[in-house]
């Protein structure tokens, strides 16, 4: 057992007022884990506070000389150091001193694992720029393990939500021949070395050469997928509700603090929606895993709350007692435009005509205004993708982003998908879509269509959310991202 089920097992005997002595307790052997602190206050008293990634605390090991010959303490204290990995048996008592509610009288121990003496967090707090020089270490940081164990948690209540109201969990293929969003920002992929590829480029002075793709792998141009959507839709609309986790891959020379190169992509599509259902489930989702979040993770949330995401519990209790709020593109630029006229240079926002997009600055300034979550729906079709329903009075769509406040903005991107097979097939030449390879897609319009809609999270950003981090490469345990891809 680890850590947390051992201690989990001390309370259900507390409760049961098996209260716990050290002259009848058994022995309890094979409680492990990495140092992470270890002080003496004499030559027969010590503690040590070990952690295995369970919990946020891990336990403190008391060594003294009721349960310990003198030398053993003393060859302890001389050779064991922070980042050690020892193997520990003794007995759990209820602690008497503040700070923990059990700890361990040690009786033996084993090291395991050495540590080289220029182990990094030997010595001190260590600020968050610097960890990331050690992706593969820091998740034995108190820090980063409760915002590994929140995002592992995540998962499993994202899983629960929807199982509970019967989608399908189905993962469609992450190697594609087709961009999705029509945006260019996507990873090629090919079986041949570099060299083989330079050359054929520049065997020939030809400017209109192009890549043999039928000599490659897959006989034709493969990419990794930037969504997953379109195949979900196929899925959907002969199975039902469905959701996936996959992964997605953008190649955008990009290199803020809200982007990766590759992250995982909760996607949903439902049949016989409409448009203000997608919005509802996807404000129900965020409610349900912060309100789990309270219940299973309390510890990890305060201890970021406490140390690194100062103001988190308010945060997330802020979020979770307020219904969203929806106003439409035309109306959020009118708005943001209008208190720029009344503020003058104060807000340090650039005015905006119908047909720009929202940057990072009018969506902070947006939430922040109205300290929740914003749906800002009906954007022009100009903006958005060729599958998004149409509304031909104005040449909008029904569509939404919801914007998330703390420096989030946009976390999930949705609409109803165009369901009718003309007006599917003209946005296509609109946009310039490939209709060879998405014949399977347009299929779906030809042979039973039904009304039918989707979205898109982020989920790195909704652990930045629900963590605090301000860095999304904080709640990825190895990110892979612009000019970076180390492991």
């Amino acid at each position: 057992m680890n850590i947390k089920q051992i201690l989990s097992k001390e309370d259900q005997l507390i409760q049961q007022n098996e209260l716990l002595k050290t002259n009848n307790q058994k022995e309890i052997k094979n409680i492990y884990g990495w140092v992470r602190t270890v002080r003496s206050s004499s030559n027969i008293l010590a503690f040590c506070v070990i952690n295995d990634g369970s919990n946020v605390s891990g336990i403190q090991i008391v060594l003294n000389d009721e349960n310990m010959e003198e030398n053993q303490i003393e060859y302890f204290l001389k050779n064991i150091q922070i980042g050690t990995f020892l193997n520990c048996s003794g007995y759990i008592i209820e602690s008497p001193a503040e700070g923990q509610k059990y700890e361990m009288l040690l009786k033996s121990y084993e090291i395991v694992g050495t540590v080289d003496e220029k182990y990094p967090f030997s010595k001190g707090r260590i600020n968050l720029d610097t960890l990331r020089n050690f992706y593969h270490l820091r998740g034995r940081t108190n820090t980063f393990g409760s915002v590994f164990r929140i995002r592992s948690a995540l998962m499993k209540y994202t899983s629960d939500f929807f199982h509970n109201k019967d989608f399908l969990h189905l993962d469609p293929n992450i190697i594609t021949i087709n961009e999705c969003e029509g945006s260019g920002e996507v990873f090629k992929l090919s079986d041949k070395d570099l060299n083989t590829i330079y050359k054929q480029f520049h065997k020939e002075k030809d400017e209109t050469m192009t890549y043999k793709w039928n000599e490659d792998h897959f006989k034709r141009a493969t990419y990794l997928t930037v969504s997953s959507q379109l195949q979900l839709e196929a899925l959907t609309c002969c199975l039902g509700n469905c959701y996936t986790m996959n992964k997605s891959f953008r190649a955008e020379h990009s290199n803020t603090r809200k982007h990766l190169s590759e992250f995982t992509h909760l996607e949903i599509e439902m049949i016989n929606n409409n448009f203000t259902d997608l919005m509802h489930i996807g404000e129900e989702y965020i409610k349900y895993v912060i309100e789990q979040l309270l219940k299973y993770n309390k510890d990890d949330l305060e201890n970021l709350d406490k140390f690194t995401s100062k103001g988190l519990l308010e945060k997330i209790n802020n979020i979770k007692s307020k219904s969203f709020i929806t106003i439409e593109y035309k109306d959020v630029i009118n708005e943001i435009n209008q208190d720029i006229k009344e503020n003058g240079n104060e807000l340090e926002l650039e005015p905006l005509i119908y047909g720009d997009d929202l940057g990072s600055k009018h969506e902070d300034y947006i939430t922040k205004k109205y300290d929740n979550g914003v749906f800002v729906t009906k954007w022009p079709m100009e903006l958005k993708s060729f599958y998004m329903k149409q509304d031909a009075s104005n040449d909008t769509c029904y569509s939404f982003d919801l914007l998330m406040p703390y420096g989030i903005g946009e976390l999930i991107g949705g609409s109803q998908r165009e369901e009718d097979y003309d007006k599917l097939n003209n946005m296509m030449d609109r946009k310039g879509m490939n209709k060879e390879n998405l014949k399977f897609y347009t299929d779906l319009r030809k042979y039973g269509t039904c009304m039918h809609g989707g979205f898109g999270l982020g989920f790195e950003r909704l652990c930045m959310l629900l963590t605090g981090m301000q860095n999304i490469r904080d709640v990825v345990p190895f990110p892979v991202y612009y000019e970076s891809c180390n492991f």
